[in-house]
């Protein structure tokens, strides 16, 4: 039987200096860098850059090679 995981929506904290979850992060939102998986997929459709507290800067690389690969930048 499967079950469900329950994942909470994780963010990076300034003030932690890290990845965090409203359930490990005491700070306000105002410290707060969300960007939405569809965000940052438009972002890379758009040959925009992703911020570096967002996601690690070889991985961006990778994810930038590929949908440059879809001709969609």
């Amino acid at each position: 039987m499967c079950q469900p995981l329950k994942i909470d929506v994780t963010f990076y904290c300034y003030r932690c200096g890290g990845m965090a979850t409203g359930k490990t992060c005491p700070h306000d939102a105002k410290d707060h860098l969300s960007v939405s998986g569809t965000r940052q997929r438009e972002m890379l459709s758009l040959g925009e850059e992703v911020p570096p507290e967002f996601s690690r800067p070889e991985v961006v690389a990778v994810l930038k090679d590929y949908y440059r690969t879809l001709g969609t930048t």
